[in-house]
C-alpha cells in the first residue's frame, strides 16, 4: 500500500513541474512538529512535502495523513522532493556523466548537479529529452523494480556506498547484472563521482505491479 499511495501523491500533485512552488500549502505546527521529530526539519522540504500531499488530502494536511503513508512512503516522498529542490537551484555544480547504449550505438555526455540522483535526471532532469526511453523506472525510485538498472565503470563503483539489502534484491532480478551493477534511483552525483561512465544494459526485467 505505501508504494501505491505514495505514487499516487507523485502522479497527482505533479510534483515532477520543476516550476511547481511549494510555498502554497504550508503545513501546520503539529505537521511541521511531526516531520522535525522524523528529521525533516528543512523548511523548503516541508513545504514540499505538505504540498504534495495537499492533491491526495486537500489543502489541510493532517498528521495522521502523514502517517498513512507510513516511515517508508514518507521517506521515499522526501527524496523525491528534494530532487526537485536540487534541479530548481541554479548554484549547483555540474558535474559530467559519461552515459553509453552499446545496444544502439550510442554515447551521451549527460551534466548532472551534484546532489542530484540520476534516476531523476535521466526521467525529469538533463537527461530526459535523450535518455529518458532507455530507464523506465517502474516504481519511482522505491527500490521496488530493477527497471533503472545500469553499470557502472569498476572505479566509481567503488567510491559508492555498498548497495543495501534491498537494492541488491532488486539487482538479483535485473536484466543481467555485473558486479559493479547498481539502481540508477541509488545514485546521487558528488564531486567524486565527475567523469563517471554508465551502461544502460541492452533489456529490462519489469516484475513491478
Amino acid at each position: 500500500m505505501i508504494r501505491h499511495l505514495c505514487g499516487k501523491v507523485l502522479r497527482v500533485t505533479g510534483l515532477r513541474n520543476h516550476a511547481r512552488d511549494f510555498s502554497a500549502n504550508k503545513g501546520n505546527d503539529a505537521t511541521t512538529q511531526y516531520l522535525n521529530s522524523l528529521g525533516y526539519s528543512d523548511p523548503a522540504l516541508q513545504e514540499g512535502m505538505t504540498h504534495a500531499l495537499s492533491g491526495v488530502f486537500g489543502q489541510t494536511i493532517t498528521v495522521d495523513n502523514m502517517k498513512s503513508l507510513g516511515e517508508k512512503g514518507l521517506e521515499a516522498l522526501s527524496k523525491s522532493v528534494r530532487d526537485q529542490l536540487i534541479l530548481q537551484d541554479p548554484s549547483a555544480s555540474l558535474c559530467r556523466v559519461h552515459v553509453k547504449v552499446p545496444h544502439h550505438n550510442f554515447t551521451y555526455d549527460l551534466k548532472m548537479k551534484e546532489g542530484e540522483n540520476f534516476m531523476t535526471c535521466i526521467t525529469e532532469g538533463a537527461g530526459k529529452e535523450v535518455l529518458g526511453e532507455y530507464l523506465e523506472c517502474a516504481c519511482g525510485g522505491n527500490m521496488s523494480c530493477s527497471t533503472c538498472h545500469v553499470i557502472l565503470d569498476e572505479e566509481s563503483y567503488s567510491k559508492l556506498n555498498r548497495p543495501c539489502q534491498a537494492e541488491r534484491d532488486m539487482l538479483d532480478l535485473a536484466f543481467e547484472p555485473t558486479t559493479t551493477s547498481r539502481l540508477g534511483c541509488q545514485i546521487t552525483m558528488t564531486k567524486d563521482l565527475d567523469g563517471m561512465t554508465v551502461t544502460i544494459p541492452s533489456g529490462v526485467n519489469n516484475m513491478w505491479t
